[in-house]
């Protein structure tokens, strides 16, 4: 072998396994190059897991129920504070996924918690007229009524002392309008209706022909109106102040404008959020609302708008009992001639309640001795066949004869 091919063979040999590294480097050179392991970070979920039990207080407070969207404008700085880079929470992605998940993952610990969800619907029984709304507090009535029954024991209810009334006569002077369904459950839960003499009306979105139309002919009633502080806000209180293209008004009603406008925002400490438009400039549109340079200048050129939800149940029931206050809302008391015709009508009651007492005891008596026809049944079926608009005691009402009457 010549000195030069015993070189180059002995060359090869050592190199054997640089060699074949190297060529390993070059088939692996587009991918990325192993790194240690890095710790983990936080997701949204995770925090919003550890957080949610004390942004459920923040929002509830004393008053111990919130809406979601409130629980949300209570946990977004929380779990915002805690994240790395700029980012949002979307709070369809919070009320929607985080907050639900978190309460299915920890019954235990959301046991006592009031939600109140909007009413997304309603519920009708046949024949008798009951309706809620598919909310939280009207389901929750209705299904403690399911449980509780209905007395089959022979009972008669007395008469009640209210004053007979329909409409705001006598009863209210002022209604408050809230562009929001699910507050209202609140406000009836610390009783702002009833301590106030405040009729409740809310909406979803901008205010419908039916809603202008009673704004407008409801006689002597003051509309305080609650709105979030935003574009759609100003138009829902601009709808109900002026004529347009869908409802003209033959009439100026009473509107007050509670709020939210930038003096409570600035004043109540209210968080903001970031909100994107598109299409025209919407400050044209702020403008003939009623809204003035500071706050066009807050909505369009800061971009960020607050809703109602920003409030926690105390501070916005505080807040709302100040304004209440501010615009003169105060108990009713009607005029002397009313208040007379009341107090006769009151003893007149107590008086037929008391003979109620004993026409019970003689009715019981009377229809605990009466003999049902043997064939029961058979009749309501037959009655039913007839007319199958009836319920089954409607059609066991007419079944009823002048023995059974006169028995």
């Amino acid at each position: 072998m010549r000195i030069g091919d015993a070189i180059i063979q002995h060359a090869t040999t050592v190199t054997k396994a640089w060699t074949h590294y190297q060529k390993r480097v070059i088939r692996t050179s587009g991918r990325a190059s192993w790194r240690p392991p890095r710790a983990k970070k936080d997701t949204i979920k995770d925090i919003a897991r550890r957080i949610m039990p004390e942004a459920y207080r923040m929002a509830a407070g004393t008053v111990g129920m919130a809406a979601p969207r409130q629980i949300f404008y209570a946990a977004r700085p929380l779990i915002l504070a805690q994240l790395d880079g700029e980012k949002d929470l979307s709070s369809v992605y919070f009320t929607q996924v985080l907050l639900p998940d978190y309460m299915a993952a920890h019954p235990t610990t959301t046991a006592s918690w009031d939600l109140l969800w909007d009413d997304r619907g309603h519920f009708r029984e046949p024949h008798t007229g009951q309706e809620i709304g598919l909310g939280t507090l009207a389901v929750r009535r209705y299904l403690a009524k399911c449980r509780a029954g209905a007395a089959t024991e022979l009972a008669v209810d007395p008469i009640g002392t209210d004053y007979p009334t329909y409409g705001p006569e006598h009863r209210f002077r002022h209604v408050l309008l809230i562009e929001k369904e699910g507050f209202q459950q609140l406000f009836e839960h610390v009783g702002i209706d009833t301590r106030y003499d405040l009729a409740i009306m809310s909406s979803k979105g901008m205010n419908t022909t039916a809603a202008r139309t009673l704004v407008e002919q409801l006689p002597g009633v003051r509309f305080l109106v609650l709105h979030d502080f935003d574009k759609a806000g100003f138009s829902i209180l601009g709808t109900l102040t002026r004529s347009t293209r869908r409802y003209q008004f033959s009439r100026q009603a009473d509107i007050v404008d509670l709020g939210i406008r930038l003096g409570d925002v600035e004043t109540e400490g209210l968080a903001a959020e970031p909100v994107q438009y598109h299409g025209e400039d919407p400050g044209q549109n702020l403008r003939v609302n009623g809204a003035t340079p500071d706050e066009v200048e807050f909505l369009v050129d800061g971009r960020q708008r607050v809703e109602i939800n920003a409030f926690t149940s105390d501070h916005l029931i505080r807040w709302l009992e100040a304004k209440l206050e501010a615009a003169g809302v105060v108990k009713i008391i009607p005029d002397e001639d009313t208040l007379i015709a009341a107090y006769r009508r009151a003893c007149y009651v107590r008086r037929i309640n008391a003979e109620l007492v004993n026409c019970h005891a003689r009715a019981t008596e009377e229809a605990t001795s009466i003999r049902p026809p043997a064939d029961l049944r058979e009749a309501v079926e037959a009655a039913l066949t007839d007319d199958p608009s009836q319920s089954w005691d409607e059609a066991l009402a007419g079944l009823l004869t002048e023995d059974d009457d006169a028995s």
